[in-house]
Order: structure tokens, then C-alpha cells, then sequence
């Protein structure tokens, strides 16, 4: 548990973004009403690129989920949480927004 708590202060300290909740305020810019797929995590990396930021949508009970964001898909998947816990990754999902930017979501079972 403290080796997991240090990677994600590591994680937050070098400037990746991780959240553990839903985005309540918007921009006019970046808002989107599209619905969202949780199904996969395809779904949530199209919906995090469409919608210009990281979040999680839950809708998957039993796993683990990290999602992150970066300017190549590497970087996407390397920051996304959880992704030096040593849990199996069973889904992963990337999608680019329009600006360029890849956002990639993993889902991980212990």
C-alpha cells in the first residue's frame, strides 16, 4: 500500500494528471453533452478525448480502472493511474482529441 501511495505522489508531482472523480465544471469551449460509453475502455478514452479531459465514468464493478493523457499514445498509457501497481491490464482503450492530445484508458484486475 505505501509503494502505491508513493508512485502516485511521484506520478502527481511530475505533473500527470489522475482523477479519482467526475469533473463537475465546464468551459464553454470544452463542454460536451454526448453520452457516455463505460462499456469498454474504448468507450471512456472516446469520451475522454471528445470531452478534452481525464476522468473516470465507472460502470465497471470488479476492476480497477487508470486513465491518463499525453501527447503521443505512449505517454497516454504510461500516465495513466495505476499503471506501475503490477495488476493485470484485461482492457485498454486510446482515442486523440481534436487538438491532438491522446488519452488512453486501462482497466486493470488484481
Amino acid at each position: 500500500m505505501k509503494r502505491i501511495l508513493i508512485c502516485l505522489i511521484a506520478l502527481v508531482i511530475m505533473g500527470n494528471v489522475c482523477e479519482a472523480k467526475r469533473r463537475y465544471y465546464y468551459t464553454n469551449t470544452s463542454y460536451n453533452s454526448s453520452p457516455v460509453d463505460n462499456s469498454s475502455a474504448q468507450g471512456v478514452a472516446n469520451t475522454m478525448a471528445n470531452r478534452n479531459y481525464v476522468s473516470h465514468f465507472g460502470g465497471h464493478p470488479g476492476m480497477y480502472e487508470g486513465c491518463g493523457s499525453g501527447w503521443t499514445q505512449e505517454q497516454a498509457y504510461r500516465n495513466c493511474c495505476y499503471s506501475n501497481s503490477g495488476m493485470k491490464v484485461v482492457d485498454v482503450g486510446y482515442a486523440q482529441s481534436k487538438n491532438g492530445m491522446w488519452y488512453c484508458c486501462k482497466r486493470y484486475v488484481r
